[in-house]
């Protein structure tokens, strides 16, 4: 699986001397975008709210020792990355902190009862898919690149299908319902 530092390497290559701190806020924005344009997770490990805004402690401990990479991720990644970067580059880094500190996966994390990152603090997936939706369908942020349509058999369609009619199974029943 995909970790932060994958894209953290890539986001080394397309940018030398990204600071730590843009860096941190271009992975998040990579997990958040990814969530809302295609429903999947960029990487596995979790998104934490730190003070200075969304991170990931994995991409933050191995900053320095990371080196630029533009393979081992996927074109659909890079995609999303350069779209990302396309986007937020123009931002300086403190520019970006006050961002991701305005809009509501952070605030919602690292503001509530039990504290951000002092306690270790992860925020929802769910969280960041409806915050970066919800700015698509207002027309706010990086435009969405358009994927490459993957060709699959017949078998491998039918047990996609199933599997998706499984985890949607709720709202496929309230739309039949309609």
């Amino acid at each position: 699986m995909t970790t932060s530092v994958d894209v953290l390497q890539y986001i080394k290559f397309a940018l030398p001397e990204v600071s730590v701190t843009k860096a941190m806020k271009l992975v998040y924005y990579t997990q958040a975008w990814s969530l809302a344009w295609t429903g999947q997770d960029a990487f596995s490990d979790p998104v934490v709210a730190w003070q200075y805004g969304p991170t990931t402690e994995l991409a933050y401990k191995n900053f320095t020792a990371t080196v630029p990479r533009s393979d081992g991720i996927s074109a659909e990644l890079k995609s999303v990355i350069d779209a990302i970067i396309g986007y937020y580059n123009p931002f300086t880094a403190t520019q970006l902190v006050d961002r991701t500190h305005s809009e509501s996966p952070w605030k919602k994390t690292f503001n509530s009862l039990s504290g951000g990152h002092e306690a270790g603090r992860a925020i929802a997936p769910t969280d960041m898919k409806k915050e970066y939706t919800m700015q698509a369908l207002k027309g706010v942020g990086p435009t969405r690149p358009s994927f490459e349509a993957a060709i699959i058999d017949d078998e491998k369609f039918e047990v996609l299908l199933s599997k998706i009619r499984t985890e949607r199974r709720e709202a496929l029943d309230l739309l039949a319902s309609r």
